[in-house]
């Protein structure tokens, strides 16, 4: 196995990309950004290179594959950016990205978005019988767990949130309340709801049947409530350290939660107060006390889990900015060192901000001229680049700035 990165001086492996991926220790990488030569695109002269199988088919065998042994590096809190071009045979798109997508489904990746990279400096045409092609897809991908629950993984959307165009509607009403002070301002928090709501006005009011249940939707029928929630907020740690009481005095009582849904009339519902995995979840507050009623627990968590307030519930604009979307419009790049079209810095900035956690390790198995090394730096992250042409590599620390530099100036900037 490899010494992981210490630095944000990039870690740079030239060979066959299965074969130094299984040199990566299981579960280190927190993100992966790469975008793999496209199938019979281009033939860089090398063995074991991927892109010249004989047949599409061939060619997503081998991502998948590759993928595989991703999983295997990532940590279940990381996330797989890949971005892979299309191909005409016979005036026919193959739709290679969308067959890979697919069979790493199979293989039990979870995709989360299609994010689709708009060139606006796309190459023309002069093909006159379908339109230019103008952008590619990059899907993210996250472990699966094969469960109806899904992994936690990394993600702080703040950091590349857009900001808002139209100003925020400005609602006077406080945004808790206790229940003592709900119960008797009730009747002017109801007026006041109903004024604010008839002064905002969704499009589908007197079409409720038809809103579905997007913000807009909401909006329509009731732009603004207050809803009854737990007081205290509990964090991942109070969660497992809540289980584990819970877990102690069910073990003491010498009963099975399939017995406890039976006293509480429920199905497939205490199992999940007991557990330490991602399936997990604690009582409502209207079950702890009839939980405790049979458990016989003492007193430690009662405030915590059954104190609850009043909390105003407004469909308004997040106050860091708007959720990018999945349409990203990034211009190519051109490095003159390189006979090939290079994945645009931007683009690798953008992902990594979000979903590589402070001094992360981004990977790139297909680093090519060192895009993801270079963007990984600029942001202080670690990276490892990893790429089958021996000629690439002096391109990759050209790229990322390395060459001449000693060792010591990146343990300084790290």
């Amino acid at each position: 196995m490899i010494e992981l990165p210490k630095t944000i001086r990039p870690l740079i492996l030239v060979g066959d990309v299965i074969e130094r991926l299984k040199e990566i220790p299981e579960g280190s990488v927190d993100l992966v950004v790469t975008s793999p030569p496209y199938w019979e695109q281009r033939d860089y002269g090398v063995k074991n290179q991927i892109g010249r199988e004989k047949t599409p088919e061939e060619y997503i065998r081998k991502m998948i594959d590759v993928g595989e042994e991703i999983k295997r590096t990532m940590k279940d809190t990381g996330s797989y950016f890949l971005n892979i071009g299309d191909k005409y045979v016979g005036k026919d798109l193959q739709m290679i990205p969308f067959k890979v997508a697919l069979e790493m489904q199979k293989k039990g990746w979870i995709v989360r978005n299609i994010i689709v990279w708009y060139k606006p400096n796309h190459m023309p045409t002069s093909i006159g019988d379908r339109l230019a092609n103008t952008w590619e897809p990059v899907f993210f991908f996250v472990k699966g767990t094969g469960k109806y629950y899904k992994r936690e993984y990394y993600v702080d959307l703040d950091t590349i949130r857009i900001p808002h165009k139209t100003e925020e509607l400005n609602v006077d009403l406080p945004l808790t309340l206790s229940e003592e002070e709900y119960e008797n301002k009730k009747g002017e928090i109801q007026r006041r709801l109903g004024e604010l709501d008839d002064k905002y006005r969704g499009k589908f009011k007197g079409h409720e049947k038809n809103m579905g249940a997007s913000p807009g939707a909401r909006q329509s029928v009731s732009a603004f409530n207050y809803s009854r929630q737990r007081r205290h907020k509990i964090t991942t740690e109070l969660e497992t350290e809540i289980i584990q009481y819970l877990r102690k005095w069910r073990e003491q009582r010498g009963i099975c939660p399939k017995k406890i849904d039976e006293l509480l009339g429920k199905k497939d519902t205490a199992g999940h107060w007991f557990r330490l995995d991602p399936g997990r979840s604690l009582p409502r507050p209207e079950d702890w006390f009839r939980l405790k009623g049979i458990l016989n627990f003492d007193d430690k968590y009662d405030k915590i889990m059954t104190e609850t307030h009043y909390v105003l519930q407004v469909v308004k604009p997040h106050p860091k900015g708007k959720n990018p979307g999945d349409m990203w419009s990034i211009e190519l790049e051109k490095f003159p060192e390189a006979h090939f079209s290079i994945f645009p810095t931007e683009l690798a900035r953008r992902i990594i901000k979000a979903f590589c956690p402070p001094n992360g390790i981004v990977l790139d198995p297909f680093a090519g001229s060192g895009t993801t090394g270079k963007a990984a730096m600029e942001l202080k992250r670690r990276s490892i680049l990893i790429d089958v042409n021996p000629q690439y590599e002096r391109l990759m620390q050209k790229r990322c700035g390395l060459e001449g530099k000693p060792l010591s100036e990146f343990f300084k900037n790290s």
